[in-house]
């Protein structure tokens, strides 16, 4: 166990860390939840300007003993995991090697919204605004913070497509955009909504200048769930995790929907193929394809 003696956190390191964060794409949100996660490390060891692989290993099998220092909680120790092993990496110059297993809860599987359910949902939002982000939403298969950091500039309605540049709410700006479809049948009312518009306004603008509020949208989507009878447990993002099982049951190859979707890898897009129901599925004859 580390010993009881705490020491500070060499403000020099903290910095590179962070900066090499921020250099490697990651949110300041996120970034500041890795800082301060390294930084409780670095308080619990006596020489915390040069930090070893077993003072990390003996910090991660306290949190999971209940006995460090830190006042770490130990449902906190995945993320205590993940930003040691990045600062080991790419501040301190020595990968982490972690001896401790940590246990991985079970991921909680998304729900998915029927076409039937998502029509309702439609149906029942009388303010013009936000039945257009649902509709977005779920035909071009976007997060929240995704839809309400787009900008007029990434609206083609000719091409029928969407770039999408970052995210709204964290400020992280992908490294690399990515387009995705924008439905025949939205387009028209996604034209009439920005026509006219300067190319930088947001196309879902807020009362400050800024975009539409997450909290605002959330809220909406409730009442509109709450009007449609809709009693399952869905958010906002359940209209994304619908277009990604949809265009699966109807046989779009699953490299194409993690492109739309933006995964970096394949694996992340697979639990989609676990939730494609059996009933919907588009099966043809061999001598019809």
């Amino acid at each position: 166990m580390p010993t009881s003696r705490k020491s500070s956190a060499p403000p020099d390191l903290i910095r590179r860390f962070k900066e090499e964060l921020i250099e490697r794409g990651y949110s300041t949100r996120t970034a500041d939840v890795y800082v301060t996660a390294v930084s409780s490390f670095l308080k619990s060891i006596p020489e915390a300007d040069s930090p070893t692989g077993e003072a990390a290993n003996e910090y991660i099998r306290a949190i999971l003993d209940g006995t460090a220092k830190s006042g770490t909680s130990q449902s906190s120790v995945g993320i205590a995991a993940s930003a040691l092993k990045l600062f080991f990496k790419h501040t301190v110059g020595e990968p982490l090697e972690l001896k401790v297993e940590l246990k991985r809860r079970a991921r909680p599987m998304p729900t998915i919204l029927s076409r039937e359910e998502i029509q309702k949902i439609v149906g029942v939002t009388r303010n013009v605004s936000h039945r257009l982000i649902f509709q977005l939403m779920y035909s071009s298969g976007l997060k929240l913070d995704e839809l309400l950091g787009l900008r007029v500039r990434d609206v083609d309605i000719e091409g029928k497509a969407l770039t999408i540049r970052g995210s709204a709410q964290s400020g992280r700006k992908s490294k690399q955009a990515r387009t995705t479809i924008l439905s025949e049948k939205v387009a028209p009312m996604l034209h009439a909504f920005v026509v006219d518009r300067e190319q930088d306004d947001y196309v879902f603008p807020g009362i400050d200048g800024g975009h539409m509020t997450p909290r605002a949208v959330q809220k909406a989507f409730k009442q509109a769930l709450r009007k449609a009878e809709i009693t399952r447990r869905a958010s906002c993002n359940s209209l994304r995790h619908s277009f990604a099982v949809h265009l699966l049951e109807k046989g779009v190859d699953i490299k194409h929907v993690r492109r739309l979707l933006g995964h970096a890898r394949t694996e992340t897009t697979s639990i989609y193929k676990k939730l494609v129901s059996t009933d919907n599925v588009n099966i043809k004859s061999p001598l019809d394809v």
